[in-house]
């Protein structure tokens, strides 16, 4: 039964994205072309997954600054781990020409910061928001980001905020963003699906009317939020579960 279950989610996952699995298919038979990892992140677009993937590394890559391996940090761009870099690429890519003017992003579970630090440098104008049920992670490794070069062009705010806290949350969201929308929310929080649930229930009234909302690592996520959100447009990228507001001229 469970066996079945499973078939049948990794089935659904294919038919939303069959050019994304392909591409996987492709890197997991014939390797992934590693040529990239010896240019400056200037030799590629800036947005590309690769001009990402150079920036995380910059910022520490893999598991820089917390031990926990359930807590590893700075695995998402790169094609070899999470492969969201590709992800972003593709659902950032319309923002990308605004990069210099003045859009909110939020991003939820900010660990030990590199996310933060690739945001900044992606949105140099950006208001960016870091909430994370416990900063000390990030505190403890900002030094180390900022002798990387971290947050000189920017610089986030951060605020302790409880995923699993409904009202306590949704009060902090309030008193935060003052009346400002958000174009960019990220959540790469709990994942667990009562974390995601409450957060995308909370961050919905504060979200622009064109926005792009990314909710990583949880490959139940669109099954759940897109049947019950069908005024929004869902795709799914694997772990990756990404929502819009379909344009209205």
């Amino acid at each position: 039964m469970i066996l079945n279950q499973l078939l049948k989610r990794r089935l659904r996952m294919w038919r939303r994205a069959p050019a994304y699995f392909v591409g996987k298919f492709h890197d997991r038979v014939f390797g992934v072309d590693e040529s990239w990892l010896s240019k400056p992140r200037e030799a590629f677009p800036v947005g590309s997954w690769q001009w990402l993937a150079l920036t995380e590394t910059t910022y520490g890559g893999f598991n820089i600054g917390v031990a926990s391996k359930a807590n590893r940090g700075g695995d998402r761009m790169s094609p070899f781990f999470h492969r969201y870099g590709v992800i972003y690429e593709e659902f950032l890519e319309s923002l990308l020409p605004r990069r210099e003017q003045s859009l909110t992003l939020v991003e939820v579970g900010i660990l030990n910061g590199s996310g933060l630090a690739i945001w900044c440098d992606l949105f140099p104008n950006a208001r960016v928001i870091g909430f994370d049920i416990d900063l000390r992670n990030f505190a403890a490794n900002r030094a180390e980001l900022e002798a990387a070069g971290a947050f000189s062009a920017n610089r986030p705010e951060l605020y302790e905020f409880d995923q699993l806290d409904l009202g306590r949350s949704a009060l902090i969201l309030k008193n935060v963003l003052g009346g400002t929308k958000v174009d960019v929310a990220i959540d790469d929080g709990c994942h667990s699906i009562e974390s995601i649930k409450t957060t995308f229930e909370n961050f919905m009234p504060h979200m622009a009317e064109r926005f792009v909302y990314f909710i990583e690592d949880n490959f139940d996520t669109y099954d759940v939020l897109a049947p019950v959100n069908r005024h929004l447009r869902w795709f799914q990228r694997g772990e990756m579960t990404v929502s819009t507001r379909p344009f209205r001229p």
